[in-house]
């Protein structure tokens, strides 16, 4: 995350505005000879501590401007919502900072649905301006679609919230009962005590998805 005003960054007026690009650049691109990041300047409206100011991020998908994303901020990279400002695409010696010290955009704020059926508990708001981290826990109503992933059936016991708690790879959850389940999560992540969970497993669901 950078800023592009305030100390230490670029004033927001003084930016270049890229170019349109050039047939010859559109070719370099499509051969992949010459790359081009598309960057967002992004504004944190829900934390007082940052709305002053705007801040670059990689956008690894398109986003336009007056768009709610979902972006990780700080030291530990916790999630809050932002608003587009403004994009453009740089060539990596023309981007107002180096990308390889910038942060990527994670999601658009809603977007959850992984593939057909298949939902990640990232992005989802436990507290007035953070989100639960992305690929830590998916759902769905069957195990198939799976693949590579520690799969556990909530139907079986409650085993299956001890694994998702310490399960240190991303963990599908499927079954009849996985939408109660992900409420229990929720809940869990939100603060929430819930009857009969060891505090440990509360503790590890939290610091898993905070």
């Amino acid at each position: 995350m950078k800023k592009v005003d305030g100390t230490g960054g670029k004033g927001y007026n003084d930016l270049t505005t890229a170019a349109p690009m050039t047939a010859a650049e559109e070719d370099l691109m499509e051969s992949g000879t010459c790359h081009m990041d598309l960057f967002a300047a992004l504004r944190f409206t829900e934390d007082e501590n940052l709305s002053g100011r705007i801040y670059w991020y990689i956008a690894p998908f398109p986003v336009k401007e007056g768009e709610r994303v979902l972006a990780p901020v700080g030291p530990h990279d916790k999630l809050q919502c932002a608003r587009v400002e403004r994009t453009d695409r740089f060539k990596e010696e023309e981007a107002p900072y180096p990308p390889i010290l910038c942060k990527h955009i994670l999601a658009r704020l809603g977007e959850r649905e992984v593939q057909a059926g298949v939902y990640d508990l990232g992005g989802v708001r436990y507290d007035d301006r953070h989100f639960t981290r992305f690929r830590r826990i998916l759902i769905a109503e069957n195990g198939t679609c799976g693949a590579g992933l520690p799969v556990r059936a909530v139907d079986v016991g409650g085993e299956w919230l001890t694994a998702a708690a310490e399960e240190k790879r991303c963990v599908l959850l499927f079954g009849g009962n996985v939408r109660e389940a992900a409420g229990l999560i929720l809940r869990i992540v939100r603060g929430e005590d819930a009857e009969d969970v060891p505090p440990s497993i509360l503790a590890a669901l939290r610091e898993k998805l905070h």
